[in-house]
């Protein structure tokens, strides 16, 4: 892509942006967002509890794969999780689920509604929209507990594999073993491509209006790398205004947590501004194929 093309892309991302109020949009996300929060995590504390080698720093480093790695997170996630350790029982996880979904499903259903309208307003029959809101809150309800108890099997899974194939000695085996212990180690890169394709599939699936994938693969990375650079930046910056605690108090970590989801949704949006833009100016996305 030329210079020319390029800033005309940028200009014409910047431009349906805001004339498509993705602002307002971001915020109302942020709002769903946070009020699915605390159930969605008692879920996952709920599933994961059933579990003998389950501990809470398990869960607590599992969600700084995505978080900040900041001190008022911690302090807000760690006390979260510890809470719903000590509390989590059957009754907890009927009503973390049925409020999980309920909660989780408006948050998706916010973020549906502003990729609509980028799309230019809402399209398709009610019944379909729910589906798919409903389909996509299962999804990541299923998507977040499995990747966690991926990382938390990983040590013993590894161990496993290992003794079986070191006991079978065949040397094919042994590299087969070494390649799989790569993947059980790379659980940062293994939920940086679940996050991708979960991504890809909201760009491509959720809006009224469906996409190909292929179309959506721009805005999909453009979100990940950008939303990647800001959660770095703001782990570096936000310990640098050491008054932001003594100004907040107990409300610094909530703050900065809204903070954060309220520009990460921002780049959301503008990721499918930009897949709208490349749309409107006829550039398709050429994926290299396989030679025969």
């Amino acid at each position: 892509m030329n210079q020319e093309r390029l800033k005309k892309i940028s200009l014409s991302t910047a431009k349906l942006f805001l004339e498509s109020n993705m602002l307002v949009y971001s915020g109302n996300a942020t709002l769903f967002i946070i009020t699915a929060a605390f159930p969605f995590i008692a879920l996952i504390i709920s599933i994961v509890n059933v579990l003998p080698w389950y501990s809470p720093t398990d869960v607590i480093e599992f969600f700084f794969h995505i978080l900040p790695d900041l001190e008022p997170f911690r302090d807000f996630i760690s006390g979260m999780v510890m809470n719903l350790k000590s509390s989590s029982g059957g009754v907890l996880i009927g009503v973390a689920a049925l409020t999980t979904l309920w909660s989780a499903s408006s948050g998706v259903n916010a973020i549906r509604v502003g990729l609509n309208q980028l799309d230019g307003g809402e399209k398709g029959k009610v019944q379909h929209n729910i589906i798919k809101r409903l389909v996509f809150t299962l999804m990541l309800i299923i998507l977040i507990p499995a990747l966690l108890i991926f990382s938390m099997l990983g040590d013993s899974v590894q161990n496993i594999i290992g003794g079986i194939f070191e006991r079978m000695g065949a040397e094919g085996l042994l590299h087969l073993k070494e390649t799989l212990d790569s993947v059980f180690q790379a659980g940062t890169l293994i939920v940086a491509v679940a996050g991708f394709f979960a991504a890809l599939l909201l760009y491509a699936k959720l809006p009224a209006k469906t996409h190909t994938l292929k179309s959506r693969i721009p805005g999909t990375v453009f979100t990940g790398l950008a939303s990647y650079l800001f959660t770095k930046l703001f782990s570096f910056f936000i310990p640098k205004f050491s008054g932001s605690s003594s100004l907040y108090g107990s409300l610094a970590s909530l703050f900065l947590i809204l903070l954060w989801i309220r520009i990460v949704m921002m780049i959301l949006f503008a990721g499918g501004a930009l897949n709208k833009a490349m749309e409107e100016n006829g550039i398709e996305v050429n994926l290299p194929r396989r030679k025969a």
